[in-house]
């Protein structure tokens, strides 16, 4: 499994870490639905974000 720490970064979507959809639900679940997924609008994977923490528009 990729470290999300580790991961490729994403430049068009603030660095964010390129997951795969597997990846990316997996850490879905363990933040008990803290964190969502979301499909990279560029076609990187998926990423994912922490809307109750960050003031992003995206997604």
């Amino acid at each position: 499994m990729v470290r999300y720490s580790s991961a490729l970064r994403c430049s068009a979507c603030e660095q964010r870490a390129i997951l795969e959809r597997a990846v990316a639900a997996k850490l879905v679940a363990e933040s008990h639905q803290a964190l969502v997924l979301y499909d990279c609008p560029v076609g990187n994977g998926v990423h994912v974000r922490n809307p109750g923490f960050e003031k992003s528009p995206t997604a």
